[in-house]
């Protein structure tokens, strides 16, 4: 057990029509992949954008799943192709690489799949065509920061209710009062936009601002557009 080699592990993002997150879950146990998070979204698309997609309704289903990176790789692969069909929904699904993950987890993700015979990881590196950009703002200001995004470059977002959970440090450093109420805007976004988008949102939303806005972002591997 202590000479276990723990593979890479990656996480998948599966944004798909509310009600729709079942069934990529199954989709995704289904192959061995078996660690799940499941939250509720709305999407900020346009209703142009909505009907050029086909898609019927702005309330989403996020799920976060965990697995081995080549299992994860495979099934990307497999979703462009002999998948699609299955996972049922509209959306998009993209993976990206976990940088670090406590040991314990990844043992027992691996260990979860201990059966399943190993792959061979053929996918050659590339360059990051994709990023995921994530904004946290105070509530309210979600329509402000998708209007500059778009002006940017974004298309659309999900937007993921939250709560401030950070320490008291970060508001003596700023010299500010943190509101509780969060929300964070996940932008799926050519890499060639990123920088504009994100120099655009932090300027007219930043921490000095109303919008008490922070912004990151990650690189996406593979995406996959459902439906």
């Amino acid at each position: 057990m202590k000479n276990l080699k723990i593979e890479p592990m990656k996480l998948i993002v599966s944004i798909v029509e509310r009600g729709q997150g079942r069934n990529m879950i199954d989709l995704f146990t289904g192959q061995k992949i078996t660690h799940h998070f499941q939250c509720i979204g709305t999407g900020t698309a346009t209703s142009e954008i909505m009907d050029l997609l086909g898609l019927d309704s702005l309330e989403k289903d996020v799920i976060f799943s965990v697995g081995k990176g080549t299992m994860v790789n495979q099934v990307m692969r497999d979703l462009n192709n002999e998948l699609r069909g299955s996972a049922c929904s509209k959306g998009i699904v993209f993976d990206m690489k976990l940088t670090a993950m406590a040991h314990v987890t990844a043992l027992a993700i691996q260990m979860n799949v201990q059966n399943e015979t190993g792959r061979e990881d053929t996918m050659m590196e590339e360059g990051m065509e994709n990023s995921m950009i994530l904004v946290t703002v105070n509530q309210g200001f979600t329509e402000e920061v998708m209007e500059t995004a778009r002006k940017a470059g974004a298309r659309g977002g999900t937007i993921i209710h939250a709560r401030w959970a950070g320490s008291e440090s970060t508001e003596e450093f700023y010299g500010i009062t943190v509101q509780q109420e969060k929300e964070i805007i996940a932008i799926v976004s050519p890499s060639s936009k990123r920088n504009e988008i994100m120099e655009a949102i932090n300027s007219n939303h930043g921490m000095k601002t109303e919008a008490r806005g922070t912004v990151c972002s990650l690189a996406i591997e593979n995406l996959v557009r459902l439906g």
